[in-house]
């Protein structure tokens, strides 16, 4: 597999500070944590964030845009990727590397690939064609900002896993501290 970006541009209210440079065992941040596991299985492993924040350095592609949006990021994958893309959220860092593998396998002609745990599809967790840029675009000029209605316009295939807990969203210190 090619290309992965993980999203590192957010606001993180809820924790009350920036969750993606929270250490993680042994690790700088959870972020570095994510990044090692991807580039087990990605060529190209890059974060998009708003400046260059992680120490030690890593490949960030900086987003220009004011608000972070992922929608922006997705209608921007065209200018830095003619393959598909592996998204994934930051504070999402347990997600399987089989299951990310098994993403892509599912991937084949759709333009999109999702895991669904049972109760959620997970939309910052999926394979992206860059082609969907342009579906991305439209609706933002129409003022839309969900990633989800990218999923009725574009060929997309959702997978079913059983383990919710590898889609786990590190949103709060009391998330944080159940797996510290």
């Amino acid at each position: 597999m090619k290309n992965a970006l993980i999203l590192a541009g957010g606001k993180s209210s809820r924790m009350g500070s920036d969750k993606t440079l929270l250490a993680y065992k042994d690790y700088p941040s959870i972020t570095h944590f994510l990044f090692e596991r991807l580039s087990k299985i990605f060529e190209d492993v890059k974060i998009s964030a708003k400046n260059d924040k992680f120490e030690p350095k890593l490949p960030v592609l900086i987003d220009d845009f004011g608000d972070f949006s992922v929608l922006k990021v997705i209608a921007n994958l065209d200018k830095n990727y003619d393959e598909p893309v592996f998204i994934i959220a930051a504070d999402t860092p347990f997600v399987k590397l089989e299951t990310i593998k098994e993403l892509y396998l599912n991937l084949k002609n759709n333009d999109i690939s999702l895991p669904r745990d049972g109760e959620f599809v997970h939309g910052l967790c999926g394979f992206y064609n860059p082609k969907v840029s342009l579906v991305a675009q439209s609706l933002l000029k129409n003022g839309m900002q969900k990633v989800s209605l990218l999923r009725d316009l574009c060929p997309t295939v959702i997978t079913e896993f059983k383990d919710k807990k590898q889609f786990l969203n590190l949103n709060t210190r009391a998330d944080y501290e159940l797996v510290r």
